[in-house]
């Protein structure tokens, strides 16, 4: 058995802090780890992977590339959404 005075700082205050309930727990644990090391086996914290917010590509354009959609919109153009969706109710 190795000393415990190997035991990091923060680690063994952690330890101190936890509820005597907690410690069976913690016990059970390391059992755990001491058999996986006897049997060789190494065991890891899992890395989380970073996610990409979308699943689709985006490309970033400059700002300017907006004026191309204003562009698209007759100059002055004052429409009625109720009468044009009317209208083409009417149509059908």
């Amino acid at each position: 058995m190795k000393d415990t005075s190997s035991i990091p700082a923060d680690l063994a205050s952690l330890l101190a802090d936890l509820p005597p309930e907690s410690l069976r727990v913690l016990e059970e644990f390391a059992r755990f780890l001491h058999e996986q090391a006897r049997q060789g086996r190494v065991i890891q914290p899992v890395q989380e992977e970073k996610t990409v917010p979308y699943l689709y590509p985006t490309v970033a354009m400059p700002a300017s590339t907006l004026d191309d959609w204003l562009n698209l919109v007759p100059e002055g153009y004052e429409g009625d959404a109720l009468m044009d969706t009317e209208a083409l109710y009417e149509e059908a």
